[in-house]
């Protein structure tokens, strides 16, 4: 199932219902005030009611079908692998054993050694005679020969051929053995079929060779056989050296050659990715290599960090829990199931957790896009926690394979990301509890996920705008905590970036459903406005003025797709809230609202850097979008003169309340708009034919 015929079917399907409300000639005014956002219930019957049984067996059962064709590819390789190491592994070790049989006498003493002895005494004893007729007289002391005083001493060569002959052949029986191993867990490994049940079994058995690591274990039997051959060639270099010394240099010639080479076609696939010479002892080669690297560089900014923060840590030590030795000692335990019982019960307990597996290994182990556009279709079956987890495995995946958002999955298409991500939202939101940590961190790991690139439809745009704005209100009712605040600055600044694109730029029309999440946001946004909070409160302030403009623009644009009595009902509420703003900037005191606008703590700098920052903030949020509006039929009416004078005195009391300012080019200086402020009041005024005659350039200071 592609990521366009889903879109394609939802597009249908909010076509009819658009079509549906326009014939409706007797539709209600809308009640703005007692308009709500969707309970948890609600967005749950709504996510459960969007796909057909139907479409979700099929995508589980193409995604069964990718698993399976991935998992009995890997346990094919590595059958074939094994067989062929079990071959190199019985003629290595035979030709080491015969080998070694000849070189452990070395070891011993030679048994002709006791003999030769005793005859050397005996020609001793025999010259010291002398024969003086009739007298045979001895000019030695007869001795006694002592056969256990002499110790016997084996060579250093000889030990060093042993050592390195020996460990040879455990290397290379061990290799054969652990082959023999692998193999048997082939064997138990092997699921047929593609039944929802069997699908649950062979991840099940995936996860389970992945939890065990034994895609590592594979590797180890060619590298000890590797290991072996180097072994015995040393060996048989120690053996040549104590013999001939002409023979030994041109062997040892031949054997540096072949490590020379061994060597470089093992380190060489370490450093260059396009090289063919890849094989298990390259791979964990880099898998050290990485492993240092990573190391070094966490332990180098750790003492940076803490270098830099002069704070200490905080241990937190855990009390051991006695209780648990009463649950052991009074606990009643079942009878032990089966083997295959045992696996059955285990795929009952986890089965959600076995599913969301299935549906990330099919992208995972091919990487195609269709797995990413199908994934939201089965996101009801899962429970909340592995739909999450869904967005955990994929990031691993692209952050392992790739090392970031590869262009590829922008390149196969690049909705189907988004549109899991959008999904996984909904399903977040429609969680009964929220607001707590796990929840946060829930949110910004689907969050990851989620860009606005290439084909964008309606569906997705409207999708788009009712999930981040319940989110980001969602948000604001839990940023008391600082993740909390964060995560909210984060979610309603991609909120305004979303909605700017997608209906400003992209030109794509709002709903009423739609419009009516962007009012809340702004409500909640600008009912929590609090001068205190300095900057942060201005700017979220000023966006959230943004989106008022924004809702204004787009019911009197006619590209929503509005009845008219929504659309009368929507410009109504915009009216009433235009007096709002203009009394708002009335009331604005600019004193103090500099603080936080920079990420340096020191007061003169965020001073000098504010009054730039301010004129972006007005120029952005508030002066162009009044600009758009009052250049658009019926807009230049909502635009009042008093309006205009209200922007204009604002700005010239924030000159007054920060007269110094810092130049453009300060490095501290992110974003200014003093460039641009005094010809877009000009241009704003020019909208009533006003003259822009505040005279903020010989009031104001020059920079300093």
């Amino acid at each position: 199932m592609s990521s366009e015929s889903i879109l394609q079917d939802r597009e249908a399907k909010d076509g009819h219902a658009l079509l549906d409300d326009r014939n409706d000639n007797t539709e209600a005014a809308p009640d703005i005030e007692a308009w709500s956002f969707p309970s948890p219930e609600a967005i749950r019957e709504e996510l459960s009611k969007e796909f057909p049984d139907e479409q979700k067996e099929k995508v589980w059962t193409e995604a069964a079908e990718a698993v399976k064709a991935s998992y009995d590819q890997l346990l094919a390789r590595w059958k074939e692998e094994m067989d062929t190491l079990l071959v190199y592994a019985g003629v290595s070790s035979a030709v080491l054993t015969a080998f070694n049989v000849e070189s452990y006498h070395l070891l011993q003493p030679d048994p002709s050694d006791p003999t030769l002895a005793v005859l050397q005494q005996i020609s001793a004893q025999l010259n010291g005679y002398t024969f003086s007729p009739p007298f045979l007289n001895s000019t030695h002391a007869a001795t006694s020969v002592d056969l256990t005083r002499a110790q016997f001493h084996a060579p250093a060569s000889a030990v060093w051929l042993n050592v390195l002959w020996f460990s040879s052949l455990v290397f290379s029986f061990g290799s054969a053995l652990l082959a023999l191993f692998v193999k048997q867990w082939i064997n138990e490994a092997k699921v047929d079929g593609t039944s929802r049940q069997s699908a649950r079994l062979r991840q099940y058995r995936l996860n389970g060779l992945v939890k065990w690591r034994v895609g590592t274990i594979v590797v180890i039997p060619p590298i000890l056989l590797q290991l072996a051959s180097v072994l015995f060639l040393s060996g048989l270099l120690v053996l040549l050296w104590t013999l001939h010394s002409t023979v030994a240099a041109v062997v040892s010639l031949l054997v540096a050659s072949f490590f020379t080479f061994f060597l470089g076609v093992t380190i060489l696939p370490v450093f260059k990715g396009d090289c063919s010479y890849r094989s298990p002892a390259s791979v964990a080669m880099y898998v050290v290599l990485t492993c240092i690297r990573n190391v070094v560089l966490w332990v180098i900014r750790r003492v940076c960090r803490e270098i830099y923060r002069l704070a200490t840590r905080w241990v937190h030590v855990r009390q051991a829990q006695l209780d648990r030795l009463g649950d052991f000692a009074w606990r009643g335990y079942d009878d032990i199931p089966t083997w295959r019982g045992r696996d059955l019960n285990m795929i009952h307990e986890h089965h959600s957790s076995l599913d969301r597996a299935i549906a990330t290994s099919a992208y995972s182990t091919t990487a195609h896009a269709k797995f990413l556009s199908s994934m939201p279709v089965i996101f009801t079956d899962l429970t909340p926690d592995d739909v999450v987890m869904c967005f955990d495995d994929l990031r691993k995946f692209m952050k392992g394979e790739w090392g970031q958002l590869p262009e590829i999955v922008l390149d196969d298409g690049p909705t189907p990301l988004p549109m899991c991500a959008l999904y996984g939202l909904r399903h977040l939101l429609a969680r009964p509890e929220k607001g707590d940590n796990e929840w946060v961190n829930d949110v910004h790991v689907v969050l990851y996920h989620y860009f606005m690139e290439g084909t964008i439809t309606a569906h997705m745009a409207e999708l788009s705008c009712k999930t981040l704005c319940q989110l980001a209100v969602e948000f604001r009712g839990y940023r008391h905590l600082a993740t909390e605040d964060r995560q909210y600055r984060r979610v309603f600044g991609l909120t305004c970036a979303t909605l700017e694109l997608l209906y400003d730029q992209k030109g794509f029309g709002h709903t009423y459903d739609t419009l009516s999440h962007v009012r809340a946001m702004y409500e909640v946004e600008m009912a929590a406005w609090d001068p205190s909070q300095g900057f942060i409160s201005l700017r979220d302030a000023t966006q959230a003025i943004s989106m008022l403009v924004h809702c204004i623009r787009a019911t009197i644009s006619g590209r929503s797709q509005l009845s008219p009595v929504q659309a009368d009902a929507m410009l109504a509420w915009g009216k009433e809230q235009l007096p709002r703003l203009h009394q708002w900037l009335r009331d604005l005191s600019w004193t103090g609202l500099h603080k936080g606008c920079l990420a340096l703590s020191g007061h003169t700098a965020q001073v000098l850097a504010f009054r730039h920052i301010a004129s972006h903030l007005l120029v952005a949020n508030v002066i162009d979008p009044l600009i758009a509006l009052g250049s658009m039929q019926g807009g230049r009416e909502l635009v009042s003169k008093e309006l205009i004078v209200t922007i204009e005195h604002a700005w010239l009391r924030a000159c007054l309340a920060y007269p110094d300012f810092a130049p453009l080019d300060a490095i501290y200086v992110w974003s200014s708009g003093l460039d641009q402020i005094d010809s877009r009041l000009t241009e704003l005024c020019a909208i009533q034919q006003l003259d822009h005659e505040l005279p903020l350039d010989s009031s104001v200071p020059h920079a300093t």
